[in-house]
């Protein structure tokens, strides 16, 4: 691969210690200055603007190299969608990516290459670069809706956060592997750090977001290490670079579980919401109690008994969903989870693009119950009147719209299970795709199924 000379080094030469400085295994965090020489020699390469392409990845990973997003179709720095860029950046790339789960993990220089290039291009067809950002999102016809406008403010408030006053990164030395656990954190001189959850803390000397992150991990926070490092930066909007510190400051960190609803952006922002209720958290209803304990929580990637014929996890949210309430029906009971939700996958015609509405009733009429629809579009107040009859009810909105995992640059039909509602009026929610959603408001519900690219849809089932 040829290129222009960079910092008085031969192309080859800069390629080569680039590509060794850089993580390369599945999941690495990456961040900002570790990217920033690909960045910027591609775009001047391809007259991309860098900044642009440095927010892109930011709004798309964060900078971390998904095998698979959680939505099981995105994949690497950069959000290749299986049926959006991907196959663009195969025959681009001459590499073979995969699908899913078992997709190949993608080479970081690669995807930058490829970002850069694909930026570059459509900047000269619309002679803007958030034109560009913008069709890289929504593709052409879909660029200049409410979306699209929504991506280019995203991306404007990331250039914003990691180049503040303009500034770009400047060191050409060597950049510490941020995928080892403690980061610099254990640099000689550096003072030990102990910071709680919850609490207020003092950054002392040697200290990295990444280090804290790790030791929140290590006494029991949920999440990725760049997780809880986006939580300590929301909560702390004097961090504008989450690559630089200051000795001295103090930070506010995040209770053990993290706010719930800190990523919500809605036009008005809800209440909090106790994402774990103490006590039993189950409504009285014309029928009793209606036990939401017995509605258990099933992965859709790691069902138990998962083996090799077990596949799809990353369009499997609408059979898994309808697991969990076959459980708490007893139906299934001589199968896995794993085989529980291929049985009804199979009921319900799913397939790699998940499952239709019509197929949630199919399966339902496998487990020998009824399944009344609702939709398009929310109707918060049925879905209430449902779970308050005793039924449970399946919810059809938009993975990125559901609190703790919001991105609102994103959108990804799902399903979850929805179990009851508690004392406070929240609904009791069990997601295929995240265990640590608990409670949602009926505002945040409403939220998730108007996200839903098809309006959205409520279906009770008994």
């Amino acid at each position: 691969m040829t290129g222009p000379r960079v910092d008085g080094h031969s192309t080859a030469r800069t390629q080569s210690s680039k590509t060794a400085r850089l993580p390369q295994g599945r999941d690495a965090q990456l961040n900002l200055q570790q990217l920033w020489p690909s960045i910027n020699q591609y775009a001047k390469k391809y007259g991309a603007d860098p900044k642009v392409v440095a927010g892109i990845i930011a709004q798309e990973s964060s900078f971390k190299n998904h095998g698979v997003h959680r939505d099981g179709t995105g994949h690497g720095l950069i959000g290749l969608d299986d049926n959006g860029l991907l196959p663009s950046f195969e025959k681009w790339s001459g590499m073979q990516v995969g699908r899913g789960a078992s997709a190949k993990t993608i080479p970081p220089e690669k995807q930058v290459e490829f970002l850069a290039k694909t930026i570059g291009e459509l900047s000269k067809k619309h002679g803007s670069s958030m034109a560009a950002a913008r069709e890289w999102h929504r593709g052409a016809g879909n660029m200049n809706d409410s979306l699209g406008r929504k991506y280019q403010g995203l991306i404007e408030g990331h250039i914003q956060r990691l180049f503040p006053g303009g500034k770009t990164p400047t060191s050409t030395g060597p950049v510490p592997d941020s995928t080892a656990p403690g980061g610099e954190s254990s640099k000689p001189g550096g003072a030990p750090s102990s910071p709680r959850a919850g609490s207020d803390y003092r950054i002392k000397r040697g200290d990295t977001l990444w280090g804290i992150a790790s030791q929140l991990k290590s006494k029991g926070m949920e999440g990725s290490h760049w997780d809880i490092i986006n939580q300590i930066t929301r909560m702390n909007p004097k961090i504008t670079n989450p690559n630089l510190i200051l000795s001295g400051d103090t930070l506010k960190l995040p209770a053990a579980l993290g706010p719930s609803d800190d990523g919500f952006k809605p036009s008005n922002k809800p209440n909090p919401v106790d994402i774990n209720p103490a006590g039993p958290a189950t409504p009285i209803t014309d029928k009793g109690p209606v036990d939401a304990s017995k509605v258990p929580h099933i992965s859709q990637y790691n069902p138990k008994g998962k083996d090799g014929n077990y596949s799809n996890g990353g369009a499997n949210c609408g059979p898994t969903s309808m697991a969990q309430i076959a459980r708490a029906f007893g139906y299934g009971k001589n199968m896995t989870d794993a085989q529980l939700i291929m049985h009804l996958g199979k009921a319900g015609g799913t397939g790699s693009n998940g499952t239709d509405v019509n197929g949630i009733a199919r399966m339902a009429k496998a487990m020998d119950k009824k399944c009344v629809t609702k939709g398009p579009g929310p109707n918060v107040q049925w879905m209430a009147e449902q779970l308050k009859a005793g039924k449970m009810v399946v919810a059809n909105g938009d993975y990125h719209a559901m609190p703790p995992h919001q991105n609102e640059g994103r959108t990804s039909g799902h399903y979850v299970t929805v179990a009851g509602i508690d004392s406070k009026g929240n609904f009791i929610v069990r997601d295929p795709a995240d265990a640590n959603v608990k409670t949602i408001t009926p505002r945040q519900m409403e939220h998730f199924l108007r996200s839903n690219p098809n309006g959205g849809y409520q279906m009770a089932i008994n």
